[in-house]
């Protein structure tokens, strides 16, 4: 078959991508990998002979893979190594670990039945792929694949608003700011991050934390449905009527159950908002603590406001900065009043748009520097918040020696109101109990700039949350939960979520993905059946 009707043939197969499937059989047992693929346009003869072949190097596997994908799609949309296009893609990475993976080939679908050809070609040729939406993560291989193919959305982009306005349509290859600037003309948003460069894909599938949780829950509870590149190529649209029990695990399940290829989530009104960071001095840390608390509890009763802490080290000083946003644009609203009442050495609180306030949190995260993330979660305790910063300043001294580190111990909550709306439209995957909050998640974010000292930080955060889990379950209030957007490479997200939630996600990965492609061809991270890397330190 010649390229020309390669291509024609391609784009003629386009509509058999959306034919729903067998609901009792997703996959049937003598599924045709190749066959799909010729459905699809694609000529499998040049590689018929790699399917599935337990002698065939994992190199020459992503050679032919990559081979496929450039004549078919041609090379504008197959990058290829030592190309400036793929260098300008390996550097544009949020941290140092990710720029450092170097994938076989970098390949940017144009629609979402370019994906399906992709995940039936890794299949066929047993190359192994990733895929990247923001690429903000902090540990080698979550969103590129080394010596795989990763798979760049950043062509699929477009956001959308359906007749009445109530669902925007958005593609993975967008990140928060991009979303909100479309949506920003007809004064609406959508849940969505706190930073303008955070990716659509990642932060929903796992979680997502907005300025609007305390009134309408996290990301992943307000989105209406999910289409989503199934393991044998196949596009569903998943939602709370249809395929509900995979639209329920994408809601936490992370890369697990298939490529998201659009998100429609609810739109919300997006007025002016307040927002900035006020900074104390260590001699108010007791009264910053008391006034957190304090604020949690009262989430109940004021659905508007949205807060972290950041303790941290600057300039030879112990600072705390508490960043407080408010979803109205009100000065002084009462519920901060704990906060305002505390000497601050500064506060640069203003009326902004939904847009600055993100760019201005995205300021604060520069890339190109090497990360960790590592979180904990308990149960809310103004005793133990209090011994955990102290317990962190104290030891902040073993790597003060490390060349352009800086550590940050932050303070969020899960509260009551965000617990609640977690069992909206079928409930989600996390496994958090509503009855019981609310949940001080805590989380240590840290940069520096040499791999000579990534054993020295690892094992320093590794020591640090050896002891305040220690601590917490001597008093009573250890929750295994782990949230997936703050989580270490070494941690076991799923297992977190409970046995229950966590074999009800195994099932529906193998009614789905019956040949577990998303567990062995995918490999990343927070994976359902295997471990977390193991921590070496």
């Amino acid at each position: 078959m010649s390229l020309l009707l390669q291509f024609a043939a391609y784009f003629a197969a386009c509509s058999l991508a959306l034919v729903q499937a067998d609901k009792s059989v997703f996959e049937p047992a003598d599924f045709d990998v190749a066959a799909a693929l010729g459905n699809y346009g694609v000529n499998t003869s040049a590689i018929a002979s790699l399917e599935i072949s337990k002698e065939q190097s994992t190199e020459s596997a992503c050679l032919a893979a990559c081979g496929t994908l450039t004549s078919v799609f041609g090379s504008h949309r197959v990058l290829a190594e030592n190309t400036p296009a793929y260098n300008n893609f390996t550097g544009s990475f949020w941290s140092a670990q990710q720029e450092e993976v170097k994938p076989r080939c970098v390949f940017k679908p144009a629609k979402n039945t370019d994906v399906s050809v992709i995940v039936l070609l890794s299949r066929l040729t047993g190359c192994p792929f990733a895929a990247r939406s923001g690429g903000h993560a902090a540990f080698a291989g979550a969103s590129s694949s080394p010596g795989g193919i990763t798979i760049w959305f950043k062509d699929l982009n477009e956001v959308t608003l359906n007749g009445d306005k109530s669902v925007a349509s958005v593609e993975p290859g967008n990140v928060w700011g991009q979303v909100y600037k479309a949506l920003e003309p007809y004064g609406l948003a959508t849940l969505g991050g706190r930073a303008s460069d955070i990716g659509v894909g990642g932060l929903t599938t796992g979680g997502g934390i907005s300025y609007y949780s305390n009134e309408y829950g996290w990301v992943l509870d307000n989105v209406e449905s999910f289409e989503v590149v199934t393991a044998s190529g196949q596009i569903v649209t998943a939602s709370e009527t249809k395929y509900s029990d995979l639209y329920w695990a994408l809601r936490g399940g992370g890369n697990n159950l298939g490529l998201v290829t659009k998100f429609n989530l609810y739109t919300i009104p997006s007025p002016m908002m307040r927002g900035g960071a006020r900074i104390f001095t260590q001699d108010h840390f007791s009264d910053v603590l008391g006034a957190f608390v304090k604020v949690v509890h009262d989430a109940p009763r004021d659905p508007y406001a949205q807060y972290y802490i950041a303790f941290v080290s600057a300039k030879g000083a112990n600072i705390a900065s508490a960043e407080l946003t408010y979803s109205k644009d009100v000065a002084d609203p009462a519920i901060f009043k704990p906060f305002r009442s505390i000497p601050a050495v500064s506060d640069t609180t203003s009326s902004k748009t939904l847009i600055e306030q993100c760019d201005e949190i995205n300021s604060l995260n520069p890339i190109g520097l090497r990360e960790v993330y590592w979180t904990v979660a308990v149960q809310l305790n103004e005793e133990f918040a209090n011994w955990a910063v102290d317990y962190f300043f104290s030891v902040l001294p073993q790597v003060s020696h490390v060349k352009g580190i800086n550590p940050a111990l932050i303070y969020q909550a899960v509260t009551e109101p965000m617990l609640k709306n977690m069992t909206k439209y079928g409930g989600n995957a996390l496994g958090l109990d509503p009855a019981k909050g609310p949940v001080h998640l805590m989380h240590i974010s840290c940069w520096w700039a040499d791999t000579f000292d990534d054993k020295t930080i690892y094992k320093f955060v590794n020591d640090f949350w050896d002891t305040v889990i220690a601590k917490a379950k001597d008093m009573g209030i250890y929750n295994r939960w782990i949230y997936m957007n703050y989580a270490s490479e070494f941690q076991d997200v799923i297992a977190s979520y409970g046995d229950e939630n966590k074999d009800r996600l195994q099932s529906v990965a193998g009614k789905y993905d019956p040949k577990a492609v998303y567990q062995t061809l995918q490999p990343g991270y927070f994976k359902l059946n295997r471990v977390p890397a193991v921590f070496p330190y």
